[in-house]
């Protein structure tokens, strides 16, 4: 047995710490950690319930405006608000066009660098690689960072300020935009699509590949525009071997996302979404409704306690953060562990782009889901087709934007309340929970899509889906571990929900990656 720590694995958001079990050149054990605590939940206990809508997006610098949405979709619960159709369209146009830009600066600048790693030096198209994605210097890398800020001016046209802007609130949205600031909008997504997205993400017409709907269709579009990033992906990964690695949970989750207008009803957990929401086993491929009273957060290997006993799990409604300092027995995170109470068991599910796409039913994902299973390859390839649907949905929103409708309706504060907000993140599925008393919070607790996907094992030994995609990984060079890198990074990983508490001893081997 090879035991390595490696601390901090970048290229992610915020600090991850994972260690990792060798047997030989295998990974047979793994332990994401966060080392980090923020206490966010903590905070927001005994605030005004309006105050989560400034304190939750700054959560993350990069996805706030989804906690933003997560946020004010539980106040609506709970306050029993009427959002109007015009307010719907553009929370789905602020949280669309944030998660736009994650999508770009994901793919470009934390996982295709890894395309240019010294193992890859040997092979035919490594140039070409480094051409296009090596960091500052590739063509397509300079691309994405010139243009993923575009997606955040779209942001705030609408929503004041991106990143942790507060515009949307319950009952609706605060922007009363004029005729010019849609134009703007659509203006800017065009741009987008004519000098970025057509010419370099994808090498040809959007409208073309949105008609996508196999795996035999995306062969014959790399051979139609072999220069597109999307083509250049599919072609030299599977050459990487980047489609037999990073298998995980055979369950697939999502939360949905993009209300439909004229059908948002925030007491529905059944509310009329673009992408459904649902909970998809792979090995029958059977689907089923997502049930929030069914979520659990378990703290057995955290650090944290429970007033009732460290074993048992709790729904968030009823969900403790009681922290611990961070001094091992059996605790090693401070990640909490997700775990869906589906019939009879509890599964831990595999959440982000290939889980929204695939549980929404999109064709071409889900036949590539079906040949070649869940792995890094097909994580990287959702993220293009879903920047490919986040530019016509974002026109589409906006297009139908009436000028003569409200974007806000009152709604009547309680003083005693419940709600959750459950959204679909850039990384996957997000959900706020919260219970007011007296006019107050009595109790905040947010579940984010790297806690479901990276949290420890639960109080039985069963582990997270991360762990479960990293065991039975082979490694080439352990002196240089980029598969286990390509795993990780595939899920996008967001640590920034904790606060730094301690750096983890002196056994730790660092490695940059």
């Amino acid at each position: 047995m090879n035991e390595r720590v490696i601390s901090p694995l970048n290229r992610v958001e915020g600090d991850l710490d994972l260690k990792v079990i060798f047997e030989g050149r295998k990974v047979v054990k793994a332990y994401p950690m966060s080392r980090l605590f923020r206490g966010i939940e903590v905070i927001l206990k005994g605030k005004y319930p309006m105050d989560s809508l400034v304190i939750t997006p700054r959560i993350c610098g990069i996805c706030g405006g989804s906690h933003l949405l997560s946020a004010a979709k539980s106040l609506d619960m709970a306050y029993g608000a009427k959002v109007p159709p015009n307010a719907v369209r553009l929370r789905n146009v602020l949280t669309l066009a944030e998660m736009g830009q994650n999508d770009v600066r994901h793919t470009y600048l934390m996982f295709m660098i890894d395309s240019v790693n010294r193992k890859y030096e040997k092979l035919p198209f490594y140039r070409d690689m480094v051409l296009r994605w090596a960091p500052y210097v590739g063509t397509s890398y300079k691309q994405a960072v010139v243009w993923s800020k575009r997606y955040a001016e779209i942001y705030a046209i609408f929503g004041g300020q991106w990143p942790h802007g507060s515009a949307m609130v319950p009952g609706g949205i605060t922007a009363e935009p004029f005729p010019n600031d849609v134009v703007k909008a659509k203006g800017i997504i065009r741009q987008i699509t004519a000098e970025f997205l057509e010419r370099t993400v994808l090498g040809g017409p959007l409208d073309q590949f949105l008609e996508l709907e196999s795996v035999e269709d995306l062969e014959q579009w790399a051979k139609d525009y072999p220069e597109g990033d999307v083509s250049k992906v599919w072609n030299y990964g599977q050459s990487m071997g980047w489609h037999r690695i990073g298998k995980g949970s055979q369950f697939l989750m999502s939360y949905g996302h993009v209300n439909v207008p004229e059908d948002y009803d925030p007491a529905n957990s059944r509310e009329k979404l673009v992408f459904s929401r649902g909970i998809l086993d792979l090995n029958s491929w059977d689907r089923f409704e997502v049930d929030p009273n069914n979520v659990l957060e378990f703290v057995a290997h955290s650090f944290y306690t429970y007033d009732l006993g460290d074993r048992i799990g709790l729904n968030p409604f009823m969900g403790q953060t009681n922290p611990l300092p961070p001094n091992g027995k059996g605790k090693y995170t401070f990640t909490k562990t997700f775990r869906y109470k589906l019939k009879d068991r509890y599964v831990a599910p595999e959440v982000g782009a290939l889980s929204m796409l695939v549980v929404a039913g999109n064709r071409l994902m889900t036949d590539l889901v079906k040949r070649f299973g869940t792995n890094v390859l097909a994580r990287e390839v959702a993220r293009f087709v879903r920047l490919a649907l986040i530019h016509e949905l974002i026109l589409n929103n906006l297009d139908t934007y009436d000028f003569n409708g409200p974007t806000y309706i009152k709604p009547q504060e309680r003083q005693f309340a419940m709600g959750y907000g459950l959204v679909e993140a850039s990384r996957g599925s997000l959900g706020h929970w919260i219970v007011v008393e007296d006019g107050k919070i009595e109790n905040y607790q947010v579940v984010t899509p790297t806690q479901i996907n990276m949290g420890p094992e639960d109080p039985e030994g069963n582990p997270s889906h991360l762990t479960m995609a990293l065991v039975g990984t082979e490694v080439e060079d352990l002196s240089n571990p980029i598969e286990v890198a390509h795993v990780v990074r595939s899920h996008d990983a967001c640590m920034v929900c904790n606060v730094h508490v301690l750096d983890g001893g002196k056994e730790k081997l660092a490695m940059r990656l």
